[in-house]
């Protein structure tokens, strides 16, 4: 297998250059530079990426956690990661935490070995203070999910916004009895229950406890079985909106399976846009976060604490959209 040295050999220049050239040193001339390229062409010398990432002390690697593989919405973010990691010469790698803190704690011991250059979390079960401290001595990215006065850099939406647009969407068209479908334990999820009840504030509508249901998983099974237990309530709603477009299939589901259409007797409104908004039938109005240039963003983000560990943190909110289906009001803008 050819060597370095073989290379500086035809080229008729020094290891160094030849060095320098990998390393894309800018004080090599353009002619050193093409004649030392085209050598490692001809010969097919492979660089010593271990060995050059040694002496440089980065590994030009990066970590994404994610709490599940399944999840539609993070295909979409994690692609705007890898577009942007290629432009900056990275190589992300995905690891599914499955919500367990002690695997998320297993990874993020590579940061303390130097195994990647830098982390970004979609999502934590760690304690923010952890997080925090963390953060201050690695580059430390949050995407799309944290905890609010965190000083971790961190990208998503204003999800306060974006759930009070959807409710609004739903009051305007004339529905009453609006119910939402959320999930406590997760950021995201809470600041869309504070716009659900923010918007119904501010129409004059009360706030009504059975409305709200509160479930872990982001499911189509969850949907089904929020949805059912709505319906049996004495005064059913005529609007549901979910934090999820799984979840608002199911409600779609259900809501079918009772003799009830989707955006006629009851209007349904899902969250994130992902394929299954699209397929369903009804097909489901929800709120399109976008969701590549997040990716990208989050990257971004990352490539600044890497290059700069003590660069200010910064929080970046990026435009929501509605979409607005068949199972709720307005008419259908496909995406």
């Amino acid at each position: 297998m050819p060597t370095i040295k073989d290379v500086a050999r035809a080229a008729q220049v020094s290891v160094a250059t030849v060095s320098r050239v990998l390393n894309q040193d800018k004080n090599v001339s353009t002619q050193t530079r093409e004649k030392v390229l085209a050598v490692v062409q001809e010969i097919g010398y492979v660089p010593n990426v271990l060995g050059r990432n040694l002496r440089k002390n980065t590994t030009d690697r990066v970590l994404v956690l994610i709490p599940s593989l399944s999840n539609q919405f993070l295909s979409g973010v994690i692609r705007g990661m890898e577009s942007e990691a290629r432009k900056l010469h990275l190589q992300v790698m995905i690891s599914a935490t499955h919500n367990d803190p002690e695997l998320e704690r297993s990874y993020l011991e590579l940061l303390h070995n130097h195994s990647v250059d830098g982390m970004i979390l979609v999502g934590s079960t760690l304690p923010s203070e952890e997080l925090a401290t963390l953060s201050q001595q690695y580059p430390l990215v949050m995407c799309s999910e944290w905890e609010e006065g965190i000083r971790i850099s961190a990208v998503g939406i204003d999800n306060e916004r974006a759930g009070y647009d959807a409710v609004k969407t739903l009051l305007q068209s004339g529905r009453e009895r609006i119910a939402m479908i959320s999930n406590q334990e997760m950021y995201s999820a809470r600041q869309r229950t504070q716009g659900y009840r923010r918007a119904l504030l501010e129409a004059g509508k009360p706030f009504c406890p059975e409305y709200l249901i509160e479930r872990y998983e982001y499911t189509y099974r969850a949907g089904m079985l929020a949805c059912g237990k709505l319906m049996a309530l004495p005064e059913p709603p005529d609007a549901i909106f979910a934090v999820s477009d799984e979840i608002a299939a199911g409600v779609c589901k259900k809501l079918l399976q009772m003799g009830l259409y989707p955006g006629k007797e009851v209007a349904v409104f899902g969250f994130d846009n992902t394929t299954v908004s699209k397929i369903v039938t009804p097909s489901v109005s929800t709120v399109s976060q976008p969701k590549k240039k997040i990716g990208e963003t989050a990257l971004h983000l990352l490539a600044e604490k890497i290059e700069n560990q003590k660069s200010p943190e910064r929080t970046i909110l990026l435009a929501h959209e509605l979409v607005l289906r068949e199972s709720a009001p307005g008419k259908e803008k496909q995406r």
